[in-house]
């Protein structure tokens, strides 16, 4: 939902122009996003929170900014979609991995169980039910690209850093595991959003 924003992808478009103009591809951009969340991951573990947030912003801005820097600059290509791709799902994985690290209070169940539970629902189904569609040609690539959802990537980070820092703004926990929980349950309907889609479709 957030990345069809069209003022969101014109402020994107004009950091691409503006990144674009140094001396780095846009795939330097994508491994620059991924050392840097392995850094803020490496900080979230050994309990320093705030500065591995900041880490995990950054992380995002240069994934931004990789995209942007590749249209900016003609230089689009199937492989370089693949490899962001790919570096979204780690950098996501390390993110919520990180936090298997942190004492988090019992809601319900044990966090970690909630941290499982938003890598799946969260980071695997939603990618896997488009990717999968796409590749057994139940739907076309195109309308695999185009296939949206209530709560996609974009969103569910969103979501977990806002709990995160309400959490740090008032020294307990709780706000990050509610977010985690909100987020599996948007992203459980966000894969049966895109299961139903394409079964309409076919």
């Amino acid at each position: 939902m957030l990345k069809q924003n069209s003022f969101l992808r014109n402020l994107q478009s004009s950091f691409g122009e503006l990144f674009a103009k140094l001396p780095f591809s846009p795939n330097h951009w994508t491994i620059l996003s991924l050392l840097v969340a392995i850094i803020g991951a490496a900080m979230i573990a050994v309990g320093n929170l705030f500065f591995g947030l900041i880490l995990f912003v950054v992380s995002a801005l240069c994934d931004a900014i990789d995209g942007a820097v590749a249209r900016a600059r003609k230089e689009e290509s199937n492989l370089g979609a693949f490899i962001d791709g790919v570096s979204d799902r780690f950098v996501e994985f390390l993110f919520l991995f990180s936090f298997m690290f942190v004492p988090l209070p019992v809601i319900y169940f044990d966090a970690k169980i909630w941290i499982s539970l938003v890598i799946f629902f969260g980071t695997m189904m939603p990618s896997f039910i488009r990717a999968y569609s796409d590749h057994k040609e139940v739907i076309s690539k195109k309308e695999a690209n185009a296939m949206g959802g209530l709560c996609e990537r974009s969103e569910r980070i969103v979501l977990l850093v806002l709990g995160l820092l309400a959490s740090l703004m008032t020294n307990t926990m709780e706000y990050f595991v509610y977010a985690i929980i909100l987020v599996i349950f948007l992203s459980s309907i966000t894969a049966l959003q895109r299961l139903f889609w394409i079964l309409a479709k076919n």
